[in-house]
């Protein structure tokens, strides 16, 4: 993991140098919410694919469309011929074969592509681009402000020690409210009774569930995954159906055996245009031989994006599946805690009690939201940020316990009460649920 780790971070640094300028802003982002594989589908794929529209778009760099024209055709006819045949469709036919006699027959081989590569490109990037917008939209409604919240704590790495440990204090005493207020079912009509039983009917996924940031983490990152997929059957689409997912294999195919991977079939250099030309009372009709100069650069264009996408989509299941094991797996949010919390010596794996009472701070007080905040928190800054705030939580959750304990023992003494075990009250149930007085 480590070694996979390193390398993905040499990578981001190799991409960040090849777009040079392009890539400045993501250079000085100050705080992440992402990972690298996110931006490899939202980010450093919108830069290659601008770049390309720019590059196909652009008759500076490359001429789109030049017909052989009859020598008496004047300069008017030559300029008319070559925009005609540019707009409408031209069609393949090998030098090998003759040229069909009848019209209709030409068209089974169109080439109906490369007028539209510059919208399809702008429109590919737009689609790569919406599972990030959808993560910013539906992050802002998860109550908190993540981005505000690792901007400070980032920001305090440069502040003197007293500054650092009052913004420590605040991030620690706003994630306790947070988490504290977490709760199905608090408000409305019977909430109590929809509380009692909702667990047995509803599927609990929501911000009072506390899981609303990781359900909504891993539906991003499977919508990464089924963009990249549908990119590449999009593009087969646009392509004609002409098998663009084996286009990859192909290109490995006659690089390594035939060593001539520039002449493919699905995007001719050489193509024939027939036309109408209408003088007078006379429709006389033409076919002309042109030249596709920037097929040369769609080949070579859709050819990386093919393996790029490809390579986007294997890492974007990865990591859609490793998100969903992270979540699933029961033991990760007390293994978290029990590791900041070593490295404040306030953990005891040797007594039972502990241990117990551990699981409930990050099961039922942290949850799988406050746990993935201050996996966010680790990412952006150091281990002893992320320690020293996990230990103001660990105490503010004892304290709570034990004064929810002590209430319990005082009315068991003042005759209040029939038994030690404590029945949960609405808004620290889940503190203490099960706690027996030690009386």
């Amino acid at each position: 993991m480590y070694i996979l780790n390193y390398t993905i971070l040499n990578f981001s640094f190799s991409l960040d140098s090849i777009l040079g300028p392009i890539g400045l802003y993501e250079g000085l982002r100050s705080v992440r919410d992402d990972n690298f594989i996110d931006r490899m589908s939202y980010y450093y794929s919108n830069m290659f694919l601008l770049f390309f529209t720019v590059l196909v778009a652009t008759e500076d760099f490359v001429e789109p469309i030049h017909c052989w024209c009859p020598e008496e055709f004047t300069d008017t006819e030559r300029i008319y011929t070559q925009q005609l045949c540019w707009v409408s469709n031209t069609y393949r036919v090998p030098f090998s074969e003759p040229i069909p006699p009848q019209f209709e027959p030409r068209d089974n081989d169109e080439v109906t592509y490369y007028q539209w590569v510059p919208l399809i490109l702008l429109l590919m990037a737009a689609f790569f681009t919406f599972p990030r917008q959808v993560w910013k939209y539906c992050s802002q409604h998860s109550g908190v402000g993540i981005k505000k919240m690792l901007t400070l704590v980032s920001e305090s790495v440069k502040d003197e020690p007293r500054a650092q440990e009052k913004k420590i204090q605040m991030v620690a005493d706003y994630i306790d409210a947070w988490c504290t207020n977490m709760k199905p079912y608090r408000s409305g009509m019977y909430s109590s009774v929809r509380e009692k039983y909702g667990h047995y009917c509803s599927v609990g996924f929501g911000r009072h569930y506390g899981n609303y940031l990781v359900t909504l983490c891993v539906f991003v990152k499977l919508l990464f995954f089924l963009n990249a997929i549908g990119q590449l059957y999009f593009l087969n689409e646009f392509l004609g159906g002409r098998d663009f997912w084996i286009y990859g294999y192909e290109v490995i195919y006659k690089v390594i055996l035939e060593h001539n991977w520039g002449q493919s079939t699905r995007f001719p250099k050489v193509t024939l245009c027939d036309f109408d030309l209408r003088q007078l009372e006379n429709v006389q009709r033409w076919t002309l031989q042109c030249v596709l100069p920037v097929n040369l650069y769609n080949e070579k264009i859709f050819i990386f994006l093919w393996f790029w996408i490809s390579l986007v989509a294997f890492l974007s299941f990865g990591n859609f599946i490793y998100s969903l094991f992270i979540i699933l797996y029961p033991r990760q949010k007390t293994s978290f805690a029990k590791k900041y919390l070593k490295m404040e010596n306030v953990y005891d794996q040797g007594n039972f009690l502990s241990r117990k009472m551990v699981r409930k701070f990050a099961d039922n007080h942290l949850r799988q939201d406050g746990i993935f905040l201050l996996k966010l928190l680790s990412f952006n800054t150091s281990t002893v940020f992320v320690s020293k705030i996990t230990n103001i939580l660990w105490e503010k959750y004892r304290e709570r316990v034990h004064e929810v304990g002590r209430t319990v023992e005082n009315e068991f003494y003042e005759g209040k009460r029939k038994t030690v075990r404590y029945i949960p009250e609405p808004n620290y149930g889940h503190l203490t649920d099960g706690y027996e007085s030690e009386v």
